[in-house]
């Protein structure tokens, strides 16, 4: 398959998807049947998810409760579906959704850091998706208004469960030993 970047590229299978990626150059996601290129996170992002993701590390990984993850990896949540999380986690009981190349199915927890150019995608389609395809809890996480709102799952779909804005805490609900801390998130950022 030989077309340009600009041209819009369809896949309704993930095996496709993944054998044109690897001929591309960057990063691409697959939202329903479309391939989009990922572009590259900021400088304050990769701060903001590494931070994150430290935490995550303290209480999914150290505990043995599960796997933590950064982008870019591929969690296919269908054939026409394929997403690259800036963090997630998938918890024990689930280790069979773990793939050698990416992750069948739902992670458990997913966080997503906003950027100017995928926001919209982050808080219209991936929420409704994540959803969908069983995703517990679901954080965004805005470096510009410096906002934090946390996401449960209710059925099929997700319920704001909390928020908060430069200041405060928030504590999981899945993993209640995971509490993040605003200003220490944000910090010199």
């Amino acid at each position: 398959m030989s077309e340009s970047v600009a041209e819009k590229v369809r896949f309704s299978r993930y095996e496709d998807f993944r054998r044109w990626t690897e001929t591309q150059p960057g990063y691409w996601i697959l939202v329903h049947g479309e391939a989009m290129p990922s572009p590259s996170p900021s400088r304050i992002h990769q701060e903001i998810s590494a931070r994150l993701e430290m935490l995550l590390f303290e209480v999914v990984r150290r505990t043995g409760r599960g796997w933590v993850y950064d982008a870019p990896l591929d969690v296919k949540l269908r054939e026409d579906t394929v997403y690259q999380p800036d963090l997630l986690v998938v918890l024990r009981e689930h280790a069979d959704r773990l793939r050698p190349t990416h992750i069948e199915g739902a992670p458990d927890l997913i966080i997503e850091v906003l950027s100017p150019t995928t926001a919209h995608l982050d808080l219209w389609e991936k929420r409704y998706d994540y959803a969908q395809a069983g995703v517990q809890e679901y954080w965004v996480v805005d470096p510009e208004s410096r906002r934090v709102e946390l996401y449960v799952r209710e059925g099929e779909q997700f319920r704001l469960h909390a928020s908060a804005q430069h200041s405060g805490r928030l504590r999981s609900v899945l993993l209640p030993d995971l509490e993040v801390d605003l200003e220490t998130i944000f910090r010199d950022l």
